[in-house]
Formats: structure tokens, sequence, C-alpha cells
């Protein structure tokens, strides 16, 4: 398998710098998503005071950016500080569909601007991923890669293997976390069916595969369960 084992850049508390030192000093783990699931004054703060060792540690890691919840123009700060040195950066849906078409024109600027393959879209739930994949598909530059979360497609009730298949060209990035029934998130066992009925797309995915774990301890234990059920990580 020759995708890359990604984690989130909080696995303990602290800082992204505070993320990076643990991962990079203590860990042999050297691929992380950026998270900037909330970008608020504080979020943009850290960044700013943190940018530049952040990029300094791109010399020993892969990184893509996980971008706010609902993007906006103003959000270019995170593209135009992150695109030297960021392999992609991961979108979610508008949820609702009023928000579509502005989506879809601010997808387009980035995408002009830093690169159409760059950009990802996620399937946070069903319904909102098809109706912005379908207002993506008049995309001046065709429609978007995908990431494809497992655990949310669980969550929903649907079959991670075969939803992946379907779409098999064009996704980037799996996400990969537990479900237990009500809350995702959460740890995973070796023996749970989805990661066998996966196993024969990961062993040939050449993307990125995070494992959306937020605590060290979890992150670890799941990359092994991978390496053992999906080949070499």
């Amino acid at each position: 398998m020759s995708s890359r084992v990604s984690v989130p850049s909080y696995v303990i508390p602290g800082s992204y710098v505070e993320n990076l030192r643990f991962l990079y000093e203590r860990t042999s783990q050297r691929q992380v998503e950026l998270l900037f699931f909330i970008y608020d004054d504080d979020a943009r703060a850290m960044l700013r005071s943190e940018a530049r060792e952040i990029e300094s540690y791109s010399a020993d890691f892969g990184y893509t950016v996980h971008m706010p919840d609902a993007i906006e123009p103003g959000h270019e700060e995170l593209l135009e500080r992150t695109a030297d040195y960021a392999s992609a950066f991961i979108v979610h849906p508008p949820r609702a569909d009023d928000g579509l078409r502005a989506f879809v024109a601010l997808l387009d600027e980035w995408r002009g601007r830093y690169g159409p393959d760059r950009f990802l879209i996620e399937n946070t739930t069903l319904a909102r991923f098809d109706a912005a994949d379908t207002a993506a598909a008049d995309s001046n530059y065709g429609p978007p890669r995908v990431c494809a979360d497992v655990g949310h497609l669980r969550a929903e009730g649907r079959d991670p293997a075969a939803w992946i298949a379907e779409r098999a060209d064009r996704v980037g990035e799996l996400h990969v976390h537990g479900f237990d029934g009500s809350r995702d998130h959460v740890g995973f066992a070796a023996d749970e069916p989805w990661i066998l009925e996966l196993a024969p797309f990961a062993r040939g995915f050449d993307g990125i595969v995070e494992l959306e774990l937020f605590s060290w301890a979890e992150a670890e234990a799941g990359s092994a369960v991978l390496r053992d059920a999906w080949g070499a990580l």
C-alpha cells in the first residue's frame, strides 16, 4: 500500500507547533492534517504566530489542510499561508442549498489560483455531499476530487466499500475513524467488517489515509490496525 497515513494536528493538548514537536520527537509519524475547522480570532492569531515554525517542519512532515466548516472568501489567508507546502485542502459542502452557487464560485476561484486537484469535498452527510457534488459538476475545472469519510458513511448506514468504489477514480483521501452506534471519531477494532471490506481498495490506494482520532494513543492503535489489515502503510 503506497498511501500515507496521516493524523490530525491535535493528538495532544496544545498548539500546532506543540503537536508537531511531539510527533517529530516522540513518534515516527510524518504526515499531518492541519485542522482549521474553526477559524476564529484565536485560531488566526495562533497560525500567524506559529506559521514560520509550521512551515519549517514541512522538511520532515507532509501536510494537508482541513478548511473551516463553511468556507468563505476570508479563509483564503489559510491557502496563502500553507499553499507552498500543503498537498491538499479538504472542504465541507454548504449546509443548505442556497449556499451552493457561492460555494462552487469560490471553489472555482481557489482551484484556478491554487490548483484544480488540490481541493477535495468531504461527505459530511450524504445529502449535503450529493447536492454539492451535483452543483460542482458545472465547475470550470470539472468535478472536484473526493474526501471519503468512512465513519460518516457508517453513521448513515451506508456501505463504505460500495460508496467509495463508485467514486474510486476521484477519491484522494480517506478519513478513517470508528462509529459505535451513537458516536463517531472513536477507536476501532481489527475485526470490524468495514475494515476487511475496504482492504482491496485500500491496498491499491495511493492517497492519504487520515486517522481522525484526537489522541495519540488512539491514533497509534488505529495505525497498527490498518497496517495489519491493509498492508504496509
